[in-house]
């Protein structure tokens, strides 16, 4: 099945740039084999600038742009577990430490709530000509701001149609 969701701009451009392999949810919202295209929010700008920095980049360097859909993932394992554990398992890999630190554990236990999923993130890909969200409201008619997930199982014809429009973009695997 495919998604699109919302992910903050820091933590696409650390997808993009190999760095985040693991995406967190407190839900299972995917399942192993699925495509998950990223609509780029807008996130915090003071982590996004002090991650780049860390990473020895500026903003101008980045690959996505906010408010488009910038490409996206295969879905590889996904795994349930518990907040110590997918902490062990994924700090490094899902970006937290990098943009939070330390602090990372204290953010994902407060979103996650007891239990939570990894997903690994397989064969990720940008688009060559990424969606704007002006182009998503030229053609579907809708305006799409702040946090969404939509999947094809949508009841909505206009999601279906975004996402096969999607899944006809030419990509770049990384």
């Amino acid at each position: 099945m495919e998604h699109v969701i919302a992910l903050h701009q820091v933590y696409a451009e650390l997808i993009f740039r190999g760095l985040k392999t693991v995406e967190l949810r407190k839900s299972r919202a995917f399942e192993e084999g699925d495509t998950v295209f990223l609509y780029v929010a807008r996130g915090n700008p003071y982590e996004l600038r002090d991650t780049l920095r860390r990473l020895g980049l500026h903003e101008e360097q980045t690959l996505t742009k906010r408010g488009t859909i910038a490409g996206g993932f295969e879905v590889g394992e996904v795994i349930r577990a518990d907040l110590d554990t997918l902490w062990e398992m994924t700090r490094e890999a899902s970006g937290l430490t990098l943009v939070h630190g330390e602090n990372g554990k204290r953010w994902l236990g407060e979103y996650i709530r007891g239990y939570g999923y990894a997903f690994t993130i397989e064969r990720p890909f940008l688009f060559k000509e990424p969606m704007s969200r002006e182009e998503m409201r030229e053609r579907y008619g809708v305006q799409v701001e702040g946090i969404i997930h939509l999947s094809r199982k949508s009841r909505k014809e206009w999601v279906k149609d975004l996402i096969e429009d999607l899944l006809s973009r030419e990509a770049v695997y990384l």
